[in-house]
């Protein structure tokens, strides 16, 4: 006996097979209209010229003399460097060509990226004449080295094992051999006699720049008086100007000793000496 209408779509649609399983799985139709040729072409000529941009790249790299650092976890890019031709010295003091070439070692046949220019700024700042150093490149091929020096002040006697050497101090306090000066200028140099410690030493020298002050003043305003300076005492002058009774002993040629308050003005004292220097020659006149 056959089932009703109901029964009949009831077997159909709720069976173990329906019309879509039936006609096997779905194939993915490629459309070939105009706008669909036109996609996949743009498509195509986008790879096709990302492609031409590597291959220019890397021709690129390939045909240029870039070098790459090939040291482990880094990757730098130096770009090429011709070989040190001159180095280019500039002092404004007396330090000759002689002296910069002892100090600074530059292999021959160094390029310009290969010298370290900090390393030798430190080792040019770190001599005891040199108070400042810069260096820099001048491509092609040239190395600049500016120098600014200490300026000397004073003389100070050190005894040492070979007998008594001769240095000089800067106006900054510091002391060092002093190269290249000529002897006419360290010979107007009066020598230093340094206060000393509690703990007995002479260093650091401190306070030296007041005694700068001093002497250029009677270079410049009297020089025929400052060619007789020869020792400056710092016995009682520790460098501290904010301490009571803190003078310099200039000896003279002529004289045993003057007194000059450091915390004073210079031009009066000096003035003042000058003075009664005018009252003992007018007294010594017959």
């Amino acid at each position: 006996m056959l089932g009703s209408g109901k029964e009949k779509g009831d077997t159909f649609a709720n069976g173990a097979q329906s019309w879509r399983e039936l006609s096997g799985p779905r194939r993915r139709t490629r459309l070939n209209t105009p706008q669909a040729r036109r996609r996949r072409q743009r498509r195509w000529l986008k790879w096709l010229g990302i492609m031409a941009i590597v291959a220019v790249l890397l021709g690129l790299l390939r045909s240029s003399d870039w070098q790459f650092d090939p040291q482990p976890g880094s990757l730098q890019i130096t770009p090429p460097s011709k070989p040190i031709e001159r180095i280019l010295f500039d002092t404004d003091g007396v330090l000759p060509d002689a002296w910069l070439s002892r100090t600074v070692e530059l292999r021959p046949g160094m390029s310009m990226m290969q010298a370290d220019i900090h390393a030798l700024q430190q080792t040019l700042q770190a001599q005891p004449q040199v108070k400042s150093a810069r260096v820099e490149r001048v491509f092609p091929s040239d190395l600049r080295i500016v120098i600014s020096e200490r300026q000397p002040a004073l003389r100070l006697a050190v005894a040492s094992a070979n007998g008594t050497r001769q240095r000089i101090v800067a106006r900054d306090g510091s002391v060092y051999d002093g190269i290249g000066y000529p002897r006419a200028t360290l010979k107007h140099l009066p020598f230093l006699q340094p206060y000393q410690h509690a703990d007995g030493s002479f260093f650091p020298l401190r306070g030296i720049e007041r005694v700068a002050e001093l002497l250029e003043w009677g270079r410049q305003h009297a020089p025929e008086l400052f060619s007789t300076w020869q020792v400056v005492s710092l016995e009682h002058y520790s460098g501290d100007l904010h301490l009571p009774g803190q003078v310099f002993e200039v000896g003279f040629s002529f004289f045993s000793r003057i007194l000059f308050r450091a915390s004073v003005d210079f031009d009066s004292q000096l003035d003042s000496l000058k003075n009664l220097l005018d009252d003992v020659q007018l007294q010594c006149k017959p």
